[in-house]
């Protein structure tokens, strides 16, 4: 690959692990804008000597689940907004409140539903031992319990 299509790709590695970073629906806060936790999902690809096919097939399947991720984005942030708003109001319409907040969940659900098939399809293009790598990659980086 050569450097100005490694460039491309990073930064839409980069704009697209914005999209899936994720936080449960439980959360008061308002997802992060950045790559997410422990760099967001491409970090755990790094490493896993990933050839240059599937580095395009990576690429493709970030980009094609942009578009619906970024409109998920902005129902959250719009549902949250409204919550926001009727928080400060001088009357609390809870009907409205749990409305905004019905948005928010479902939009979050949406969004992890939408990260969890997306790395499934990464996952398919994976060789057996790049598999177990991300595999015990991801278990290193899991809270112990």
């Amino acid at each position: 690959m050569n450097p100005i299509a490694r460039h491309h790709l990073a930064a839409f590695i980069v704009a697209s692990s914005t999209a899936l970073g994720v936080v449960p629906a439980a959360s008061a806060q308002e997802p992060r804008m950045g790559m997410g936790h422990h760099g967001g999902p491409m970090m755990q690809l790094r490493g896993l000597d990933l050839s240059d096919a599937q580095r395009d097939q990576v690429f493709k399947i970030f980009h094609e689940q942009a578009p619906a991720a970024h409109e998920q984005m902005k129902q959250v942030h719009s549902a949250r907004q409204e919550l926001m708003k009727l928080a400060a109001a001088d009357r609390f319409d809870e009907a409205r409140a749990r409305q905004a907040a019905d948005a928010q969940a479902k939009a979050l659900s949406a969004l992890a539903l939408q990260r969890a098939q997306t790395m499934h399809r990464v996952r398919e293009i994976l060789t057996p031992e790049q598999r177990q790598r991300l595999d015990e990659r991801m278990e290193r980086g899991r809270p112990r319990s």
